[in-house]
């Protein structure tokens, strides 16, 4: 159901909703072709934009750092951060977000360390957070084609129309979240087609666990070489991929 201030609920929403064209970089290749890698750096400028400078309208801390190795060789850095931010003077709860990276990358070219896998992972982490206050959220929707954006929704719904209701399929119901996702990991493991790792990046986006699943994609795109051999290059702009 709707308020009658459901706009004024969505005014932070609606101001950090459209991220600006030239920070979006459609990526040209690998499993991930044709989605819109967003500027990290411009989501720091909307929290600012949106609440003022870090540490006075907005804050955020590393809850954890960690480290995860891979069936495969490759060893992922994880980060939890939590965000908070002020609203009229009052400072209001927080909220999480969890991010991955790798630190160690094998591939058909050997094994190569990543000194800012952590770094990354906190990015990441910090992506995912900002996702719940709508930073970029018009590219998560799916409202941005590639080249501009393609209606203006400032509700989730209208007010004279309800939201639809949902139903989970039937298979989905009696498995957490955490349980699909350690299946799509093993998934990913033995996957012989890319539309297996297109699968579960679509999955997983916009959940807690879309850095990890981002990052052994890239792992298992890596080993089969379908980054032709770019999957440097990947690493850096997949660290906030919409999905």
């Amino acid at each position: 159901m709707t308020t009658e201030n459901s706009k004024d609920n969505l005014h932070i929403w609606n101001v950090v909703k459209q991220t600006p064209t030239n920070f979006l970089k459609k990526i040209e290749y690998g499993y991930l072709k044709g989605k819109s890698d967003i500027n990290p750096q411009w989501r720091l400028m909307a929290m600012t934009q949106a609440f003022g400078p870090v540490g006075h309208g907005w804050t955020y801390r590393i809850v954890k750092l960690w480290s995860e190795p891979c069936t495969d060789g490759n060893v992922m850095a994880f980060a939890e951060v939590a965000v908070k931010t002020k609203l009229d003077g009052v400072w209001g709860e927080e909220f999480s977000g969890i991010g991955g990276s790798t630190i160690v990358d094998k591939n058909k070219n050997g094994i190569s360390a990543n000194d800012e896998g952590f770094k990354k992972a906190v990015t990441d982490a910090l992506g995912v957070a900002f996702k719940a206050i709508g930073v970029a959220a018009d590219v998560y929707l799916g409202n941005y084609d590639g080249s501009k954006y393609i209606n203006n929704y400032d509700q989730a719904f209208d007010n004279n129309n309800p939201a639809p209701q949902q139903t989970a399929p039937v298979n989905n119901q009696a498995q957490t979240l955490s349980q699909r996702y350690n299946k799509a990991l093993a998934s990913i493991k033995e996957a012989k087609n890319p539309s297996t790792l297109d699968k579960a990046v679509s999955t997983f986006a916009g959940t807690q666990y879309e850095g990890g699943i981002n990052n052994a994609c890239r792992a298992r795109a890596d080993q089969m070489g379908w980054s032709n051999n770019q999957s440097s290059h990947q690493t850096q702009q997949s660290q906030s991929l919409h999905h």
